[in-house]
């Protein structure tokens, strides 16, 4: 179990990493020298910029669950020390705390 849960949270941190990747090359590209054109693509930045900041919380929060699924506590609640219920790692796999106490 613990092995497959390494190689799905290795292979979405790859994917999420290809997606900053393309944010980047995007960026990188300029910016067209027609002002209507410059507006459309700030707004569209604006979305790359957030798309950007929420593939690199994921790939931390993906990273911690590998580091403690090789120390040995994955699914154990930072919080009071017991067993995540494993719906709620279903649901959000990097989960710290049960949730009672992410409440």
């Amino acid at each position: 179990m613990t092995q497959e849960l390494k190689q799905q949270f290795t292979e979405r941190i790859i994917e999420l990493q290809q997606r900053v990747e393309a944010i980047h090359q995007d960026f990188a590209q300029g910016r067209d020298a027609d002002w209507s054109e410059q507006a459309g693509e700030r707004e569209n930045d604006e979305v790359l910029n957030a798309l950007e900041s929420e593939a690199k919380v994921e790939i931390q929060q993906l990273s911690l669950a590998l580091n403690k699924i090789k120390q040995g506590n994955y699914g154990i609640c930072e919080g009071c020390g017991e067993a995540i219920a494993p719906e709620r790692l279903n649901v959000q796999p990097a989960a710290i705390k049960c949730v009672q106490c992410a409440e």
